[in-house]
């Protein structure tokens, strides 16, 4: 698990409370708005954790945002892992996986869009952009071996390349509808239910369709 960066770990329980506290605020107050709304004195505000204590822990808004990222990832990471393992479960078949697995992704993307926002518009920031692309790179490794499970069932030609561009453009849709990372201008443009199920069998098609790749 990733260190928070930049901060004073607490060692009493008192002290653990108040992290807490001010990591939960920091969290409410991406989640309704902008890393811009994120200030110091509103973090102290709503947690009820004074200014001094937040800077005895963080050198500042940037490394107080840092973790609080972090913490968030961590989360989400663990609950699509969960997710995912809970479909494998299942063991449907790919005509069956395939929209299930579509579906899943998009609910879990929507129902996290408030945080992921803030996080993605921030991505210009190396540090930022690298959270976000580990946590990206294991929901597609994940959403990869998932699929390939049903390896014998797949019949384009090279189905870890299909699969692996499935996720690519589900995700791309899925974040431009809910206006994730530059496509903020796009978000909730047409209907969301049929987005779903459209992604499903345009996936499921490709992975199904024997394509012959033209050879350049």
């Amino acid at each position: 698990m990733t260190d928070l960066p930049d901060m004073r770990k607490p060692k009493q329980d008192r002290s653990r409370v108040a992290l807490e506290r001010l990591m939960s605020a920091s969290r409410e107050i991406l989640h309704e708005g902008t890393f811009e709304m994120l200030t110091i004195a509103e973090i102290s505000k709503r947690s009820g954790v004074s200014v001094g204590s937040i800077y005895a822990r963080f050198s500042g808004k940037e490394e107080l945002f840092v973790a609080v990222m972090i913490e968030v990832m961590q989360g989400l990471d663990a609950e699509w892992l969960q997710l995912t393992t809970d479909l494998r479960e299942r063991h449907l078949p790919l005509q069956q996986r395939v929209p299930a697995l579509i579906e899943m992704q998009a609910e879990y993307l929507r129902r996290h869009a408030g945080m992921l926002r803030p996080f993605m518009a921030r991505a210009d920031d190396e540090r930022i952009a690298n959270i976000g692309k580990a946590s990206f790179v294991k929901n597609e490794s994940t959403f990869t071996e998932l699929l390939l499970d049903s390896e014998t069932e797949i019949r384009h030609p090279d189905a870890e390349k299909a699969v692996k561009f499935c996720f690519t453009l589900s995700y791309a849709a899925l974040a431009r509808f809910l206006g994730l990372g530059s496509a903020s201008d796009a978000a909730g443009e047409g209907d969301w239910g049929q987005l779903k199920q459209e992604l499903g069998v345009m996936c499921l098609s490709y992975l199904m369709s024997p394509v012959l790749v033209a050879q350049q």
